[in-house]
């Protein structure tokens, strides 16, 4: 059995069992693509074109190492290529988003907190260093441990370690308004 298989899965010829892994990793890699783009749309492109990449490159998967380890390997370059095409074009404007249709039971002045929190939220989250935003997508996806982390971003596990406790100590102050004890 090769390491990235679950004995559930073993019997299942190789494709069904690497299609079983793949869709076992979106949701996590969904909310990887969020947090590098900030967008619902652009996270689930990122994650759709990263499984089809996998799944096209199915056959030079080796095993040995944990398929979703190497499918975030494969968004993350596809996210930096895509950073790359963006840099060398000029940068067009676009039309603001529609608004979302907030839950109608909380009161007004909820929702407007709400909004502001989510607001702040991104803004802590875009403000972070480049690093440290990493870092932070790759664990709170709920898909890496610090080790699968730091063989993905070619670092030790302490540099990982560290880098989400400072990501998250500065998120921590700059949300400090929204703390339950601020209310």
């Amino acid at each position: 059995m090769e390491q990235w298989e679950t004995p559930s899965t073993a019997e299942m010829p190789r494709d069904q069992r690497f299609r079983c892994a793949l869709t076992e990793a979106m949701p996590p890699l969904r909310r990887y693509g969020f947090i590098l783009t900030g967008d619902w749309h652009a996270a689930e492109d990122l994650a759709q074109e990263s499984v089809l990449r996998a799944w096209r490159a199915r056959e030079s998967f080796d095993g040995q190492a944990n398929v979703r380890t190497w499918l975030f390997a494969i968004a993350r370059n596809y996210w930096r290529d895509q950073l790359r095409r963006k840099a060398g074009r000029p940068e067009t404007t676009t039309m603001p988003e529609t608004l979302e249709i907030l839950d109608p039971s909380p009161s007004p002045a909820t929702r407007v907190h709400l909004a502001e929190a989510k607001d702040a939220i991104t803004v802590a989250i875009e403000s972070l260093p480049a690093e440290q935003a990493e870092i932070l997508a790759l664990r709170e996806s709920r898909g890496l441990s610090f080790s699968e982390i730091a063989e993905l971003l070619d670092i030790p596990v302490p540099t990982a370690k560290s880098r989400i406790r400072y990501a998250l100590l500065r998120l921590a102050r700059e949300l400090k308004a929204f703390s339950p004890e601020n209310e």
